[in-house]
């Protein structure tokens, strides 16, 4: 049986990050994988227009990684967020891709499209999609550390 040892996570600014982030990290400690945090910003929203909000999370995620004894790296790229998923999950090879779902329907879901569906249909490696209102594994429920009680991320009033 082949085994984890590459895992990517594509992280939005959206609260299904959160999960998708916890879900990659728990498989990555299973494993004794490394874990590829990847932010892909939209070619039609400008770079910078998210990205101290950006740096602060993808730091706050590499920290809680690296504090939980997972090799870890992070990229950030512009253009479409599929795509660069796509490219990305194929240049290391990786065994798994990590994505998490907004769950969006309706008229939102038509004009902003599904990232994770897009990403699902040009795969040729497994995916896990993780809803944002997944429950939480067993592993996601143990503290990574002491300080990390109470330190889970909050914007804009809501706790992701």
């Amino acid at each position: 049986m082949r085994t984890l040892a590459r895992i990517l996570c594509a992280i939005d600014l959206e609260k299904a990050s959160e999960r998708a982030f916890d879900r990659a990290l728990s498989l990555a400690l299973i494993g004794d994988a490394k874990l590829f945090l990847l932010h892909a910003t939209p070619a039609n929203v400008q770079f910078s227009s998210r990205a101290r909000e950006g740096l602060e999370y993808l730091t706050h995620l590499r920290k809680r990684a690296e504090t939980a004894g997972v090799k870890v790296r992070v990229e950030e790229q512009h253009g479409d967020p599929a795509g660069v998923i796509v490219l990305h999950a194929n240049s290391p090879k990786v065994d798994i891709v990590v994505l998490g779902s907004n769950r969006r329907r309706g008229w939102r879901r038509f004009r902003e499209g599904s990232v994770a569906e897009r990403v699902l249909r040009r795969a040729e490696w497994p995916v896990l999609i993780v809803p944002w209102d997944a429950q939480p594994g067993i592993l996601e429920k143990i503290p990574a550390s002491p300080s990390s009680k109470g330190s889970s991320l909050q914007r804009k009033g809501k706790r992701i």
